[in-house]
């Protein structure tokens, strides 16, 4: 098979850029370097080129808590917290090192957001000494789900992983509590991560957990 002079590199590209103009010219770039292709097995090529280009739109930005004075051009954790919550409409999954009094009124919207059917799983550290996840408990259900991380006979051994991730999409990774320092008063440093499959891949990180009895449904 003779593969003309077009290089695999520069044709790729071409083919990106031609996406939304219909890739007629890229078709005929195909066929110029695979000759023995028809030109409806290169127009399918194009496709599956291209197609998976359009799907590739993962992208991650830098959220960060720290002093106001700080003339920094981030995301501030509080305020990606919120709107993660807010604008969640199929399910949340979080993770609870420790949460404060601070948040009653993060508590209050995960409570409604799983009463209007948004599916909530909370992972909880040691939760026997977190008295401010009674509230939460009372409202556990088939849209509420809390997991306990008990406490290991490694008095150092904790649930550590800060993570927020929101409709199979959209997923936060933060060094930060869901505290007042957390969020505002400390220097903390996290990204969002707006991606299917990273949200997929901590999704099957946690149930795995759960699965293998490292998590205790409260």
């Amino acid at each position: 098979m003779s593969t003309g002079s077009i290089s695999l590199d520069i044709l790729l590209n071409q083919i990106l850029t031609d996406a939304l103009s219909g890739g007629s010219e890229s078709v005929q770039a195909i066929r110029k370097r695979y000759p023995s292709l028809s030109e409806k097995e290169a127009r399918e090529i194009f496709s599956m080129v291209s197609g998976a280009a359009a799907g590739s739109e993962d992208s991650a930005e830098l959220v960060v808590t720290a002093p106001p004075s700080f003339a920094l051009k981030t995301k501030p954790t509080k305020v990606m917290v919120d709107a993660m919550l807010t604008n969640a409409r199929k399910s949340i999954l979080i993770t609870g090192y420790s949460l404060s009094d601070y948040f009653s009124d993060l508590i209050d919207r995960i409570i409604r957001k799983s009463q209007e059917g948004v599916l909530v799983k909370f992972y909880v550290n040691d939760i026997a000494s977190q008295q401010t996840f009674d509230r939460l408990c009372q409202y556990k259900g088939k849209f509420l789900r809390i997991y306990n991380y008990p406490k290991q006979d490694d008095k150092m051994s904790a649930l550590h992983a800060k993570v927020i991730s929101v409709d199979q999409q959209k997923t936060l990774i933060t060094s930060a509590n869901l505290s007042y320092h957390g969020q505002e008063g400390n220097i903390e440093l996290g990204v969002i991560i707006d991606s299917g499959k990273t949200a997929k891949q901590v999704d099957d990180l946690f149930t795995k957990l759960l699965f293998n009895k490292v998590f205790v449904e409260v």
